[in-house]
């Protein structure tokens, strides 16, 4: 009897006109490397849905091998745009650029943050969901 009411529900909450509004986020490649003292890469950030996404994008720095959550503000790489606004299906290349002087030295990482903002114009019970996509990123001389 519970079983059967919870599908019920289920079946209805899809049914419900905007329940389903989901908005999925891509992004490639899920690595980046600026090898042979390179300065520079580009990441692609592409929206799949039918609205539009909202992302904001930052570069923090990190050790390569240890928790890709410990990470620490840096302005060594900067990343441009560092937000955007992006149509159903669109696509859009970030630039991502090492500022730092001094010559990088055997092989130097970094994580690149994409976050998918929620929509703030959405209204009722929805349930709002921020999504991440933590990227590692390394120059190596």
């Amino acid at each position: 009897m519970i079983k059967s009411n919870l599908f019920l529900a289920g079946v209805l909450f899809a049914l419900l006109p905007g329940a389903a509004t989901a908005q999925a986020l891509s992004v490639s490649p899920t690595k980046l490397e600026a090898a042979n003292g390179a300065r520079q890469t580009t990441l692609t950030v592409k929206a799949k849905g039918n609205g539009p996404s909202i992302v904001q994008m930052r570069v923090m720095a990190w050790k390569e091998g240890s928790d890709p959550s410990r990470l620490k503000a840096t302005r060594d790489v900067v990343i441009s745009p560092p937000a955007a606004k992006l149509g159903p299906r669109q696509e859009l290349t970030v630039r991502i650029v090492r500022t730092k002087k001094r010559a990088v030295r055997k092989r130097e990482c970094y994580r690149v943050l994409v976050d998918r903002l929620p929509d703030r114009r959405t209204k009722g019970q929805m349930v709002k969901l921020q999504v991440r996509h933590s990227l590692p990123l390394c120059f190596t001389s």
